[in-house]
C-alpha cells in the first residue's frame, strides 16, 4: 500500500514499469472527462472513472485482486479505504480467475486510509481493500478514478 498526493506521483514511477504512464493518465483527467473506462494501454493499463455517493461502512465490502494493481485516485470529495491482508479473510464471492475480483466477509482487523481531493492509494494484489466508506458515516459525493495496472 502506498498513499500520497498526486503531485508527488513521480516518486513512485520506479515501483512498476507502468506506473509513470498510469499516473500521467490520471493527472490528465479533468472535469470534462466523461465517466467511463479510459483506455491507456489496452488491458495492461486502463482507468475506470466514476461519480458516486460513498456509504456507511456496514454497506461496503472488502475486495481484492490477483492480476491487477489498483491506483485509487480521489478527484473530488473524500473517502476512507480500509486495507488488510486478504489471506486472513473468508471469501463470500471469489471471481479472481474470471473477473479478477474477490469479495470477503468484513473484519475488525484493518488499517484505514483517509483520501481527500488530490490523494491516491496504491493497492497491490493480495491487499484486500474496502473502498467507498463515507467519512463519519455520512455519504459524500465523490469523483474517483481507479487505474488498473497488470502486475
Amino acid at each position: 500500500m502506498i498513499i500520497d498526493k498526486i503531485s508527488e506521483a513521480k516518486k513512485y514511477f520506479g515501483v512498476h514499469p507502468s506506473f509513470e504512464k498510469a499516473f500521467k493518465a490520471l493527472e490528465a483527467i479533468d472535469d470534462n472527462t466523461p465517466n467511463d473506462r479510459i483506455g491507456v494501454d489496452g488491458d495492461n493499463i486502463f482507468i475506470n472513472l466514476s461519480d458516486y455517493t460513498n456509504k456507511n461502512v456496514d454497506d461496503c465490502l472488502f475486495e481484492s485482486h490477483k492480476k491487477y494493481i489498483d491506483i485509487q485516485f480521489v478527484l473530488k470529495g473524500s473517502e476512507i479505504i480500509d486495507v488488510c491482508d486478504a489471506d486472513n479473510l473468508t471469501y463470500t464471492d471469489n471471481r479472481l480467475e474470471t473477473d479478477d475480483i474477490a469479495f470477503f466477509e468484513n473484519t475488525d482487523i484493518f488499517s484505514s486510509a483517509y483520501l481527500e481531493e488530490g490523494m491516491f492509494l496504491v493497492l497491490f494484489p493480495g491487499e484486500a481493500h474496502r473502498p467507498c466508506v463515507a467519512p463519519d458515516g455520512k455519504g459524500v459525493k465523490v469523483r474517483k478514478a481507479v487505474a488498473k495496472i497488470i502486475l
